[in-house]
C-alpha cells in the first residue's frame, strides 16, 4: 500500500516493528491446541506528526506496540489468527495519536512446504475518532 498517498494519512509517520515473534496457543485444529506455536507479527502503526521537538514524551512511544501485543496474548488461546490481528488493531487504535495500523500475523510451521500461513489487516480510525 502507498500509504503516503492516502489523504487521511498524509499527515503521519509510519511506525514499523518487524518479525516480533511469540509463542502462541493458537489454531482450530486439534493438533494446534496441544502446545504452542512460533507466530511472527508485523506491526506498522500511523501516527499523527505533530512537534515532537525530540522529545520522547511528546511523540509516540514503540513500546506500547509491545504492550499492546503481550495484553492481548493474555487472552490465549485464540482460535483464528484472524481474531488475534483484530484484537491487536483495536488496542493499537486507541491511543490517540494512531490514525491506522497494519497487523501481519504469520505462523511459521503451519504446513511444511511453506515458510508461513498468515493474516494481515489494515485499519483506519473514522474521520470522527
Amino acid at each position: 500500500m502507498t500509504w503516503y498517498l492516502v489523504p487521511e494519512l498524509r499527515h503521519c509517520r509510519r511506525i514499523i516493528l518487524r518479525d516480533i515473534e511469540r509463542e502462541i496457543f493458537i489454531g482450530a485444529y486439534e493438533h494446534e491446541k496441544q502446545a504452542p506455536q512460533p507466530v511472527l507479527l508485523n506491526i506498522e502503526v500511523y501516527v499523527r506528526t505533530h512537534a515532537e521537538d525530540d522529545q520522547l514524551e511528546k511523540a509516540y512511544n514503540y513500546d506500547l506496540v509491545l504492550q499492546t501485543i503481550d495484553r492481548v496474548l493474555k487472552e490465549q488461546p485464540f482460535a483464528l489468527q484472524e481474531t488475534l490481528v483484530d484484537k491487536i488493531a483495536h488496542f493499537l487504535l486507541r491511543h490517540p495519536l494512531v490514525k491506522a495500523v497494519l497487523v501481519r500475523s504469520e505462523k511459521t510451521q503451519a504446513y511444511p512446504t511453506a515458510t508461513s500461513a498468515g493474516i494481515e489487516i489494515f485499519k483506519m480510525k473514522e474521520a470522527h475518532d
